[in-house]
């Protein structure tokens, strides 16, 4: 090995890697890689939210920062540090862009870090948790009682999850007589919601005694799946009890807080649901035995009324009874029959008079017919008197109209004389010598000079 490693540092980097003899080791690679990142990426100013943080004996500071849809880790040193960090804490760094050789691991050197505010991750959860609170989606008169003793278990997780396993060995243990369903779906991922939501819809349509919602421990990116809106809104709506069972004790998401019960891990979910099994077991025989003793004594109760009561009936026997509810069958039909007849009557006599009244009450159609004839022929005169004084008073104004009337004059010798603006002439003032006027007559016009004003 320490042979290899000579040859390696023998030969130049543009060298190695050209041919299978000059391969590269990882760690020569891992070199080279750090000593190009440092040679053509200065420091740079980055914006995100820290997920994961460790933080070293040391007192250096080891975290992932992300955003929506990616991430990349970072590292802190005590020297470097200005600000606590903090888990779902929104910062701005000044950092590096390295490579940590010994795993190959891209990361920032983080140089200068500011707090930028609440990250978006934990500011979205903390809105859609205020939001579903607001609608009364936490409110505990929505939350359903789980059955004492489910005896129809449906369980929504992964099937290869570490959560699965631990309920499933947890019921067997304490309570084998319940039958378990797994709905499986995946717990993780942009996917993850729409899956949950169809499985449960589905463990909802086949009626289990209880759903169990569960997953075990993650980051909080992998746990993200339980804090979707609609698998909120879907939980609310479903009629079977669902218990909530995600992550670890100090994980929560929206899911815990809209089930009907939530556990803080798969195995308390586990155990809440089967119960101890054997101590139900020691107060079921204890029943069994007390029921049986009560049963006996009520028997023998029985027994005794029975005695009683045919003693009874041998002193009463039914054809006594049966006879004096014949007679008053009978009597009740007479009456009966006899308050027909009197409503019969009745309603006969009121039909009659009813009839008379309105034959009384109609009016008389000839009567009605011959005023309403006397309205019409009077109507017809008062509109030919009005007509007639209407047309009298037309040929009356077409009278003064046409005695007014200009041509009416004109017919009597008069004339009208107009200048080249047609305008009227009124006064031999408003013509000059030489202008040209026009003259209107009754009948015809003519054009003609003005040769000589007499006036002047």
């Amino acid at each position: 090995m320490k042979n290899s490693d000579a040859f390696y540092h023998s030969m130049t980097a543009e060298e190695q890697g050209k041919s299978p003899q000059q391969a590269h080791s990882p760690s020569s690679l891992n070199q080279l890689l750090k000593k190009h990142l440092a040679q053509h990426w200065q420091a740079l100013w980055l914006t995100g939210e820290i997920f994961e943080i460790y933080r070293s004996p040391a007192g250096h500071q080891y975290f992932t920062l992300k955003d929506s849809s990616a991430s990349i880790k970072c590292v802190m040193f005590r020297q470097k540090q200005s600000v606590c960090l903090q888990k779902g804490q929104k910062i701005t760094v000044l950092a590096q862009v390295t490579l940590y050789e010994a795993r190959g691991d891209l990361q920032l050197n983080v140089l200068r870090a500011m707090d930028a505010g609440v990250g978006d991750w934990e500011a979205q959860l903390a809105q859609l948790k205020q939001k579903l609170e607001a609608q009364g989606l936490f409110a505990a008169e929505h939350k359903k009682n789980l059955p004492e003793w489910p005896a129809n278990l449906a369980i929504i997780t992964s099937k290869n999850g570490a959560a699965l396993h631990d309920v499933l060995d947890i019921i067997r243990k304490r309570n084998p007589l319940i039958e378990v369903t797994l709905y499986p779906t995946q717990v993780q991922g942009p996917t993850a919601p729409g899956q949950i939501i169809e499985q449960l819809l589905l463990a909802d349509q086949n009626q289990h005694d209880v759903i169990l919602l569960t997953r075990g421990g993650g980051s909080k990116e992998d746990l993200w799946a339980f804090n979707d809106e609609f698998l909120a809104r879907t939980i609310h709506q479903l009629n079977t009890p669902l218990l909530s069972a995600v992550g670890h004790e100090t994980d929560e998401s929206i899911t815990d807080y809209v089930a009907d019960v939530s556990c803080i891990t798969p195995s308390a979910a586990a155990q809440l649901l089967a119960g101890d099994f054997l101590q139900k077991k020691q107060q079921l025989k204890h029943q069994q035995k007390l029921i049986q003793y009560l049963s006996k004594n009520r028997l023998q109760s029985a027994q005794q009324q029975i005695d009683v009561m045919q003693q009874q009936l041998q002193q009463h026997h039914p054809k006594n009874a049966l006879r004096r509810q014949q007679q008053a069958l009978h009597q009740s039909t007479k009456a009966l029959a006899h308050l027909i007849d009197n409503k019969k009557q009745s309603a006969q006599l009121a039909s009659q008079r009813s009839e008379q009244a309105l034959t009384h009450a109609l009016p008389s159609l000839e009567h009605v017919q011959m005023r309403l004839a006397q309205k019409k022929t009077k109507l017809q005169w008062l509109c030919e008197q009005q007509l007639n004084r209407a047309q009298h008073q037309f040929r009356h104004q077409v009278s003064q109209l046409n005695d007014h009337s200009p041509i009416n004059i004109l017919s009597r010798g008069y004339s009208i004389t107009r200048n080249e603006q047609a305008q009227n002439i009124t006064s031999s003032q408003q013509l000059k010598k030489g202008e040209t006027v026009e003259t209107i007559f009754y009948s015809g016009r003519i054009r003609a000079k003005i040769v000589e004003r007499l006036d002047d």
